[in-house]
């Protein structure tokens, strides 16, 4: 079975670190992007099994980046929205991501977020389920 897949965006290279090595001793398979457009050239080229979206990016919003993306790929991608301060319940009202951190979170609720979006999407898309 291959290791669920993350795209980790942020801007911030302390975070993409130490995030990108915590997600793979968890077992995941890690991609990042410092920005937005780089997260939406990676969504081109693959499907992660969910995206890890800082809000606050310098050159596309979090929100931008939603918004661009196709709606097939907002409705297949589950996307985590991180943020360093409170968000507009509007904007998540708008774009209904699959979870909400601000940051600084624990590490295991990050993990048990992860993991119940990914079974959750999984369950979803199960013929059987």
């Amino acid at each position: 079975m291959n290791a669920p897949a993350v795209l980790l965006v942020d801007d911030e290279p302390p975070i993409l670190d130490v995030l990108g090595r915590v997600l793979r001793a968890y077992g995941y398979a890690v991609r990042t992007a410092s920005c937005g457009k780089d997260a939406l050239y990676a969504l081109t080229e693959d499907v992660p099994d969910v995206v890890l979206l800082d809000i606050n990016l310098p050159d596309l919003t979090g929100w931008e980046v939603l918004r661009r993306l196709a709606p097939r790929d907002r409705e297949r991608v589950p996307v985590i929205v991180l943020s360093a301060s409170p968000l507009a319940s509007g904007r998540v009202d708008d774009f209904h991501p699959a979870g909400v951190l601000l940051k600084p979170f624990p590490v295991t609720t990050l993990i048990e977020l992860i993991e119940r979006v990914i079974n959750q999407t999984s369950t979803e898309e199960s013929p059987n389920a």
